[in-house]
This record gives structure tokens, sequence and C-alpha cells, in this order.
């Protein structure tokens, strides 16, 4: 396949006109187009960058990853990636500690069964809790929480299919062990990240030390930025090796909020949705999350009845929309769903426009809606949802 494009995205910024050749779903030459090519596919109009990689999803279209069966699978797969979404990280949040396992082993076993299908890639489990501050829980349940002691991530651990399933856990520095744990797990290659935590930012850099690389949902549930305590948000965007991850509803931070993170943290950036069950779903509809009743409530906010924020009631395609009419730069929201996300779990071959990668890929119209995606050099057709 031959796919040539007006404005593309390429490390970080805009570029074109190119050309791209695709073979066995990667792509193998970029160049400059001359317009006397021929191609299959010819993005006139808008813009086509990577397909976008949401790292935080709790769930989507009525769907909890925690408790998918094949058919729910298919279906939040399937929407995300009409959607532009072509990799995510399917998220579970705190539960006891054997439901944890089984969750990941159900990862495990739906990325392996939706591999090769056009639809969006598993690339791994991030796990969100139980090694979390009650302090900080947010939506999280409390009784369900433990500190990261090696008991806990012995039984974590355990089970093959679960510790192979696993790639991100979110934990709190703060707690009893969770030095030593950053140590242990980043040094079997997962993704440590800071989140749901009270730490001072003398304990965030510390975990830096020890091996964490990444920020669960920067500036929500975590001690804030402070004129004599940068907390969690200020030890992170100053902190060159963390990745940020920051949530782009527009309601969980501000606009001008995400502004100043991608002004502080650059191409570290990450954004994400925290989407949940309601993502998708219509304003209202109670759906059960993590054992507790939520629903969108008009601004596409997951909300528990007692109006605490439970995560995003929208796919990342409108995050992107939105980001981009609060005035934010195109390029930089975009790099952050897709090239910044990719290199913050050191992955070359998704999220980027380069040779070699995988030709996962978004054609965005003039009002930044996909139009076409591509899963492998693939085409599918988005539908309206």
């Amino acid at each position: 396949m031959r796919l040539r494009a007006a404005r593309a995205l390429i490390a970080g910024a805009f570029v074109g006109p190119v050309v791209l050749e695709v073979d066995g779903g990667r792509i193998v030459r970029i160049r400059p187009a001359t317009g006397e090519e021929d191609v299959d596919h010819d993005v006139v109009d808008g813009v086509l960058s990577a397909g976008m990689l949401d790292l935080q999803v709790n769930g989507s279209f009525g769907v909890d990853v925690a408790a998918a069966d094949a058919e729910g699978w298919r279906t939040l797969l399937g929407g995300l990636a009409e959607r532009g979404v072509t990799g995510v990280e399917p998220t579970v949040i705190t539960a006891p500690l054997p439901d944890t396992v089984a969750a990941l082993e159900r990862i495990g076993r739906a990325r392996d069964a939706f591999a090769g299908e056009s639809v969006a890639r598993v690339l791994g489990a991030h796990l969100e809790g139980p090694f979390l501050a009650p302090a900080r829980k947010g939506a999280h349940r409390a009784e369900h929480m433990l500190a990261p002691e090696p008991a806990h991530l012995d039984t974590l651990l355990a089970r093959p299919a679960a510790r192979e399933a696993l790639r991100t856990i979110t934990l709190a520095p703060e707690l009893p062990g969770a030095i030593e744990a950053t140590r242990r797990l980043t040094g079997e290659g997962y993704v440590v990240a800071v989140g749901h935590s009270d730490a001072t930012a003398a304990q965030v850099h510390a975990a830096g030390d020890a091996g964490a690389t990444m920020t669960t949902h920067v500036f929500n549930a975590q001690r804030p930025l402070s004129p004599r305590e940068p907390g969690v948000p200020g030890a992170v965007l100053t902190d060159d090796r963390f990745f940020v991850g920051t949530i782009i509803d527009g309601r969980h931070l501000d606009p001008s909020v995400v502004s100043l993170v991608l002004a502080s943290a650059g191409r570290r950036t990450v954004g994400v949705t925290d989407a949940i069950v309601t993502a998708g779903t219509d304003a209202g509809e109670w759906l059960d999350f993590g054992g507790q009743p939520v629903a969108n409530d008009p601004h596409g906010l997951g909300r528990r009845r007692d109006g605490t924020i439970a995560g995003a009631g929208i796919v990342l395609d409108e995050g992107v929309r939105r980001m981009i009419a609060a005035g934010l730069d195109p390029a930089a929201v975009l790099a952050a769903c897709t090239e910044n996300a990719a290199r913050s779990l050191g992955r070359t071959d998704v999220g980027h426009i380069a040779e070699g990668a995988t030709a996962d890929l978004v054609q965005w119209d003039a009002a930044w809606h996909p139009s076409r995606v591509w899963i492998g050099g693939r085409a599918l057709t988005p539908t309206a949802r």
C-alpha cells in the first residue's frame, strides 16, 4: 500500500507532503511526495498520525476491563479502534488481590485472542491499585488497599499468566516498602508509575532513583503543588526521568493546566482518558464499576452517586478535540497521545510514523474526527457511536 499525506505527524511535528509505503503491515519507507505518485489513498485534507495509545482505560462502551468476557473485549477493542485508539493498556483498579490476579490473567487471554485482528492492540495491563495511599484514594475502595510489601508482590506475580500480562503498576512511593518494591518491579521490566499518592517531592525523586518513570493522572489524587512543597506534580514536571500521564478530558484538568503540563514536561507529556465503563454511553445511565454504580454527568465525567469523580466518560479522540478547541497546539496534543505514550513504554513499533513501525494510522478530518483508521495497514471505516 502507498499512502500520500499532505500533513503527517512525524517526530512531534507536522511535516509533508509525504508518501508512506506499507508492506507486511509495517511502514517500510517514508519519502517526500512529488504529487506524481501512484497511491492507494491520498490524505488531501486533515492530518495523518500514528494510531493513538491510551495507557489508562478502565473500560468503555459499557464494558469493564476487570470483568470483560470475549464479547465485551470485542466491543471495547473494536470501538476504540474505530475512534483512532489502536493500542491500549487495560487498567484494573483496587480490588482484593485474588480478583486482581484473575483480572490480569483475563487481560492476557484477551491480548492473545485478539492479536492480529483489526482492533486496538492490548499493550499490557495497567494495575492501578491496591498499592495506593488511602489519603488519596479518589474513587478507589480503601478497604482493599495494601502496602507493596514482598509477600503481596509475591502473590501478585506468582501466577505466570498474570505476571506476563502486567506492564505498568501505579503505586504511592511513601508507603512502607514502596521504594524496595519499585526497585524490584523495574528490575523485572515493569513500568512503575507514581500515583494516588500523598508523597512529598523528595519521596517522588526517591522513587525515580529506584526506577519509577511514569506518573498516573498528574494533579489528580495526589499531594498538590504548593509554594514550599512541590508535591507530586512539582516533582514529576521538573524531573526529566518521569513521563507525565495527563487526563485530557477537559474536566479532570482545565485545559490551561494541560497547557502548563505541556510547557513544563514537553514530550514527556502522555495524554490519557482514565476512561471507565461509561465512556461512549449516555449521561445518567448507571453502570457497575469497581463494585459501585457510576454514571456520566452532562459534561462526560463518570461519577459515583455521591458525586465523587470515578473516571472519564469519553474516548481519547474526544479528548484531542477538546484540547484543540481550547487552543492547545494540535501537534503537541497528538504527539502526547501517540509518540510520547509509546516512548513511555519503551515502544518504537507502535505510536510512531517511522520506518519499521507498525502501520497503525489515523486520518483526521478538519474537525479532528478520525475519518479512516488502519490497523497493520488494513483499513477500517469508523462508525458513529
